[in-house]
């Protein structure tokens, strides 16, 4: 079965040729054409079933089968060029619509990101022209990354964050050789001489449009395109700002206070995600790919500098190595010790873990005292305090993580006992610059034989 089609997004409608290869000879030709119009009506439902969807279909000449239907909206949806709501010329989609060369001319695409590797000689469009012909009318940015959960995508979203708000900012006559219909070089020569007279008396330039895509237009183009949209349109999506959207009010602060980054990031994502869904939804990154935007929210989406310096970048990075290490039953090579990076902005959480009243234990991040115990290369062991003259046991360690009192499990596992440490008012980082605030803002208590001064 093969199927042509050319979507209108004014009237919502899809114009769908179809052709049916027929097993009985005595039927007719090999294979009918069928023309057929879609009109669909968009749920507020992104998750809605296709079956549940309000669709017209207006067949001629065939009934479809319950699965040749289904197959079809499925192969309408891949091909489609899902513009994100908004001002912005901002479409994301598949690899499939990149064939749809007409299509990318209508809507004045001009710059194009593609989230996957492809072979661009043998990608062609349904005129038969490879995409190193035609795709020189664009903008091309590539970044082959693969669509599983422990993917670095953080290291990648500045570049493509800044090449689509490039593209969007451009604006531009758009005045292709395809669009313009030109055949000779006279005819090339005299449109040039259009164009630069146009330009000349000033007429109107036509914002850059970007299409988004990787494999299916799923999962890498839509978790890029939120990226862009939590850096370019943060307070659409913030609930500092816009309110809760989830209705529950168990996790706001009592006073009138916003919450942090870090408190609103999973709120924050999931609107940006139902925002993208409204006209693609279909739209689904991988768990990791939302774990790490996440984390690109809470680190304030740093489009400038240096990504791999980040503090929260850093730290995650190391968990990744760490959780590599021990799927391998092996120490990490390499050991990070919290007090010894910058300390960063600190609340009231111990090396990025939040307090429990219920645990019975601390958990941390790995310490410059536990280093003489590290580096023995054990997967597992006991803590001790560092002093020579006490040597007593104050906790345990797992790289492979272990399950706290409360339920909670936790990997990699630093874990001082309650009982053995003193828990102490942490004032604010501002007004203490010292070595021995900065520990003491980690919210530990040392050893007394490594503290420089009594906390």
């Amino acid at each position: 079965m093969r199927h042509d089609l050319e979507w209108n997004s004014e009237t919502q409608t899809t114009n769908l040729e179809v052709s049916l290869p027929l097993q009985n000879q005595h039927l007719g030709p090999p294979s009918v054409k069928l023309s057929s119009k879609v009109t669909s009506y968009h749920t507020s439902d992104p998750d809605a079933d296709l079956n549940t969807k309000p669709e017209i279909w207006q067949n001629v000449g065939r009934e479809f089968a319950t699965q040749e239907l289904k197959s079809l909206k499925r192969s309408i949806v891949a091909m489609a060029l899902s513009r994100v709501d908004g001002h912005d010329e901002l479409y994301v989609g598949g690899i499939w619509a990149l064939r749809r060369s007409d299509s990318l001319a209508e809507r004045h695409i001009t710059h194009v990101l593609s989230m996957v590797g492809f072979n661009q000689s043998s990608l062609k469009n349904f005129k038969d022209e490879p995409w190193t012909h035609y795709g020189r009318n664009y903008e091309h940015l590539v970044i082959d990354i693969d669509d599983v959960d422990d993917t670095d995508l953080l290291i990648e979203l500045p570049r493509a964050v800044k090449f689509i708000d490039g593209g969007l900012r451009a604006g531009r006559a758009i005045a292709t050789k395809s669009a313009l219909g030109i055949k000779t070089i006279e005819e090339g020569l005299e449109a040039l001489d259009v164009e630069s007279s146009s330009a000349a008396k000033g007429s109107e330039a036509v914002p850059g449009g970007v299409f988004v895509h990787c494999a299916a237009g799923k999962s890498r183009s839509v978790a890029v395109v939120i990226a862009y949209l939590l850096w370019r349109h943060p307070n659409l999506f913030d609930p500092n700002i816009v309110g809760s959207r989830n209705g529950k009010l168990d996790d706001a602060p009592p006073s009138n206070e916003p919450r942090s980054r870090r408190q609103t990031a999973h709120e924050t994502l999931h609107a940006a995600l139902t925002h993208v869904q409204r006209t693609r939804p279909m739209a689904e990154p991988n768990d990791g790919f939302m774990s790490q935007l996440e984390l690109w929210w809470e680190m304030g989406c740093p489009v400038e500098g240096d990504i791999e310096q980040h503090p929260l970048y850093q730290r995650w990075a190391y968990h990744r190595e760490v959780e590599e290490n021990v799927a391998v039953g092996q120490a990490p090579p390499r050991l990070r010790f919290e007090d010894e990076v910058a300390a960063g902005d600190k609340t009231n959480e111990l090396g990025g873990l939040s307090l429990r009243s219920l645990c019975q234990h601390h958990f941390i991040e790995p310490l410059g005292w536990m280093r003489s115990e590290l580096e023995k290369g054990e997967l597992n062991g006991r803590l001790q305090c560092p002093t020579p003259r006490c040597g007593a046991g104050v906790g345990r360690y797992d790289w492979k993580g272990f399950k706290c009192s409360c339920g909670a499990w936790v990997t990699p596992a630093f874990s001082l006992q309650k009982g053995r440490v003193d828990d102490v008012v942490v004032r604010s980082p501002a007004t203490t610059t010292s070595d021995a605030a900065r520990k003491q803002s980690l919210g530990i208590r040392m050893p007394p034989g490594v503290r420089e001064v009594n906390l």
